[in-house]
């Protein structure tokens, strides 16, 4: 990650010396919102005329206030794309823009116009979905078994949050006697409930999520309830 720094003098230079008729483009399709702890992925098309492409890169914040971290974007068959990880969004918004880079050094951007001061803003949403719940009083441990499709899985991961206000937080399941397990916290009160849902990722970095009907149809798939003693 790096602070920027040259990238918004070039981009008022190309501005000026730039009026080939085959000049570079950036065609970007804004991104309308993005869903808290789930996976993502923003993208663009470039296209560099004349020129060769350098680089394209995004410029990612989370604050008001703060300073955009850079990040390059993977050139996918001709789609460059960013992959935001569920890790990346704490907060409520997120900033962003791009830049391609080409071999005369010169920029474009999307947004074109001072893209530091006016970048585009994306709401987080809280996903909808299916979750189960339990009285925290009763469970002390949940337990994912994938049985012999263990070997194909990278990693678990357990959504949970303890009141229908909070958002959901995730924690990795330890893999523990061939199961995959997550501890829970002590109860505040008799009638806690704990909402809770899993994603299961695989070496090939295909999801399976429960519940759902997927994991139910797999015969060697199963989510398994510890009581408290």
């Amino acid at each position: 990650m790096k602070i920027i720094r040259r990238i918004f003098i070039n981009i008022l230079l190309f501005n000026f010396i730039s009026f080939a008729s085959d000049s570079p483009q950036l065609y970007h399709q804004q991104v309308e919102e993005l869903a808290y702890n789930q996976f993502d992925q923003i993208t663009c098309v470039v296209e560099a005329g004349s020129l060769q492409i350098n680089s394209v890169k995004i410029f990612i914040r989370f604050e008001e206030g703060e300073l955009f971290n850079e990040y390059s974007m993977v050139n996918d068959k001709g789609v460059y794309a960013f992959r935001i990880i569920p890790e990346m969004v704490r907060s409520d918004s997120f900033y962003y823009f791009i830049t391609a880079e080409f071999s005369d050094y010169s920029i474009v951007a999307f947004p074109a116009d001072n893209p530091e001061e006016n970048p585009i803003i994306v709401p987080v949403v809280e996903p909808k979905r299916v979750a189960r719940k339990i009285v925290v009083k009763d469970v002390e441990k949940i337990y994912c078994d994938l049985g012999r499709n263990i070997e194909k899985v990278s990693s678990v991961t357990i959504y949970t949050r303890y009141s229908d206000q909070e958002r959901y937080s995730l924690t990795p399941m330890a893999l523990s006697g061939g199961r995959f397990q997550y501890k829970m916290l002590p109860p505040s009160n008799n009638n806690q409930i704990l909402f809770y849902y899993i994603m299961i990722k695989y070496m090939d970095h295909t999801l399976l999520s429960y519940p759902s009907n997927d994991f139910d149809n797999n015969p060697d798939y199963r989510v398994l309830q510890g009581r408290r003693m």
